[in-house]
């Protein structure tokens, strides 16, 4: 009898542990999701710019993953070709919580984005370019707030330096990547008319610098293949640059060039490699078929609207390419495969798009689709029903290119190349986010000069210094301020 009464007391406690780690496991879901839907609403800035704010939310504040998981997902999306905050947020969500933590997560940072693009694009019909104007002022408060974490984040990864030494090279990393990245932002900071010699974008500068460490197989102190990809690579850098000092006849054979000794590294690294796992098949199996399950369900209403529908779908799983890139992409599948013309992409869309937060390549995507619906009979309804198949495939891309490559990072996560891009990723991401701190700046500027402002670098400059005064003033005050009411702070001050 007593034997009885031990067994059935050891069973509730069991079911009460069972009970305790669903209901803790349930509370990281929803704080996660929330995060991620939080962080997507005040996204402006660009994929990049986001990397600082999730990091401060998931990593320090919410410890939804460790430092260590974060800085892999970072690595990973870096070097896919999707929207990067998405593909950060499916990461974490993938860590967190597994398939349903991958989707939530995935959504809830485009949602925000894609969800204000379409509602401004029906607004404007009847609004006019009003409601951009004040979300304009609005913008620029946020984007000082941006500013500030972001060249909080780049001195915070010298910080990081294990010794002086190396603190000193990551300082020459940022220091040289922003110059290769930023060189136009910096000549319009200072009002200088000068062309520049390389304003390279961040997929040039990535794609330079995982060339050198594909080439060298992570052994970059190895001159043997140092100096030859130091060489290719500045060929490189002096034809895609704005002066074209080598003339961009020669691109494609430089590219090919660097595209064949890459994979020849690379596969050199795995054969080399004394350690290897299984690859993770029925994981990626399963992500796929839930990406695809996910952008069916989502494009039902749109299939039923329009034939053009397929044709969208098809065309947006080949979306990819991060921030301004994407434009590009986009105008080659959409505007020249004739699902919408030239006028509507870049006087609605496009205007639209960089008005909002959010990842460029959702918020394209989405906004394209809801002009194809909004189009069949003027209706916004159907804008919108159109819209999800749009938002789906733009989720979906991201995620599911993100899901592949990890599964190939997982198999072969001990070789010497992963190991350098782990080492390296931060200081080259900072000095990109130099660039995207001058951006945001300069962009600011402009956006004064089209709503009229006198001095347009003043307004900016004295709304930086107010929302730094502010904040630090409130920081030293000992209040623990929420990331959502430093938005509004910031907001507020530039409103006003």
């Amino acid at each position: 009898m007593s034997v009885t009464a031990v067994q059935i007391s050891e069973r509730r406690q069991k079911v009460k542990t069972t009970v305790s780690d669903e209901s803790i496991k349930m509370r990281k879901f929803i704080s996660m999701t929330m995060t991620m839907l939080k962080i997507g609403f005040i996204g402006f800035g660009g994929g990049s710019a986001l990397i600082p704010v999730i990091e401060d939310e998931v990593v320090e504040k919410d410890k939804i993953v460790s430092e260590e998981e974060f800085n892999d997902d970072v690595m990973i999306a870096s070097i896919t070709p999707g929207a990067l905050p998405v593909e950060v947020a499916t990461g974490i969500g993938r860590q967190a919580s597994g398939l349903k933590g991958m989707a939530a997560a995935a959504t809830a940072m485009a949602l925000p984005g894609a969800l204000l693009t379409v509602l401004l694009q029906a607004v404007i019909s009847s609004a006019g370019s009003v409601v951009k104007s004040q979300i304009n002022y609005l913008s620029i408060g946020i984007s000082a707030f941006i500013i500030l974490t972001l060249l909080a984040y780049s001195l915070g990864t010298v910080c990081q330096a294990v010794n002086k030494r190396e603190g000193q090279l990551y300082g020459l990393i940022i220091l040289g990547v922003f110059l290769l990245s930023g060189e136009k932002s910096i000549y319009q900071l200072f009002g200088l008319d000068i062309k520049p010699i390389f304003a390279l974008s961040t997929i040039q500068v990535l794609g330079a610098a995982f060339f050198i460490i594909l080439f060298t197989k992570g052994h970059v102190r190895c001159l043997r293949r140092f100096i030859p990809a130091a060489i290719i690579t500045v060929c490189y850098l002096l034809c895609a640059g704005n002066a074209h000092i080598i003339p961009v006849s020669a691109k494609p054979f430089i590219l090919a060039v660097m595209a064949v000794l890459s994979i020849l590294g690379l596969v050199q690294s795995i054969v080399e490699s004394p350690h290897k796992k299984a690859f993770p098949a029925k994981r990626l199996a399963t992500s796929a078929g839930f990406w695809l399950l996910f952008v069916v369900i989502l494009s039902i209403p749109a299939m039923f609207l329009t034939a053009k529908t397929l044709k969208f779908i098809g065309m947006g799983w080949l979306s990819f390419g991060g921030g301004d890139a994407y434009l590009s992409v986009a105008q080659g599948l959409f505007v020249e495969g004739g699902v919408i013309n030239n006028a509507d992409f870049y006087g609605n869309v496009v205007a639209v798009a960089n008005a909002l937060p959010g990842s460029i390549l959702c918020k394209i995507l989405t906004g394209i689709a809801y002009d194809v619906g909004y189009n069949l009979n003027g209706s916004v309804i159907e804008g919108f029903l159109v819209a999800l198949s749009g938002f789906a495939c733009s989720v979906a891309a991201s995620g599911a290119i993100f899901e592949l490559v990890f599964c190939v990072y997982e198999k072969y996560e001990s070789l010497q190349i992963f190991s350098v891009v782990k080492h390296f990723i931060r200081p080259i991401i900072s000095g990109l986010l130099l660039t995207v701190a001058v951006s945001l700046y300069t962009s600011g500027i402009r956006g004064q000069v089209q709503t009229g402002s006198g001095h347009p670098a003043l307004v900016i400059t004295l709304i930086v210094i107010a929302v730094n005064l502010v904040l630090m003033w409130l920081q030293r005050r000992g209040k623990n301020i929420h990331l959502i009411w430093k938005i509004v702070i910031s907001a507020g001050i530039s409103f006003a």
